[in-house]
């Protein structure tokens, strides 16, 4: 999702009801002010450089990360070799969901691709959020819409025959990633080697 956010604070510098978590939100769907103050009061900032990692296999996911500024992919090794499951970039909610919808250790790395500005909420935050804040229901199940479909489109590219599709498809739906994300994970992503995706750039630049 594409939305612009604006981190607003009093002439004091205290924070009021607004924070990009929650603007990103209130976008989606209308929030009290209780609730913006809650998601405030229950989450937290967090800056990561290039090349840190949220997760790796074995470790529990406890929490939610909103993506307020940079890159982020999860991937699995197989050997020695990387296969990147998804590349998610800024106004984006991710987390491990199969480690924290089942409470059992990670199978993958998430895994920081540039300098990165988080906002950060526990899993048990915001359950409680459901129950205090009935309207938190509509945003996370439009939220879950839109991340189903982003599935569907993960695995509608894995599916097309040749890697020229892959890439044409890739770079039509995902523009926003072809000049930020290294090659090679990009390639991964698309299930090709990294010397084909160069040939199918250079191809296309002719």
């Amino acid at each position: 999702m594409n939305k612009s956010i604006t981190n607003r604070t009093t002439s004091q510098g205290a924070k009021t009801d607004h924070s990009p978590l929650v603007d990103f939100m209130r976008a989606i769907y209308p929030l009290g002010k209780k609730a913006g103050q809650y998601i405030i009061q229950n989450s937290f900032r967090k800056k990561i450089i290039k090349g840190k990692y949220l997760l790796k296999p074995g470790e529990f996911c406890a929490h939610y990360y909103y993506i307020h500024k940079g890159v982020l992919r999860a991937f699995i090794k197989e050997g020695k070799k990387e296969i990147t499951t998804w590349i998610n970039p800024e106004n984006e909610i991710t987390t491990s969901i199969r480690s924290m919808s089942r409470r059992e250790p990670s199978l993958e790395y998430i895994q920081v691709m540039e300098n990165s500005d988080l906002y950060v909420m526990s899993f048990e935050s915001l359950q409680k959020m459901y129950a205090l804040f009935p309207e938190m229901n509509i945003v996370v199940r439009i939220l879950l819409e839109e991340y189903y479909a982003a599935s569907e489109e993960r695995s509608y590219i894995s599916r097309l025959p040749s890697a020229e599709k892959r890439y044409r498809h890739f770079i039509a739906s995902r523009p926003e990633l072809v000049n930020r994300i290294p090659l090679k994970y990009v390639a991964s992503y698309l299930g090709m080697s990294e010397e084909t995706l160069s040939r199918l750039r250079g191809k296309k630049s002719m």
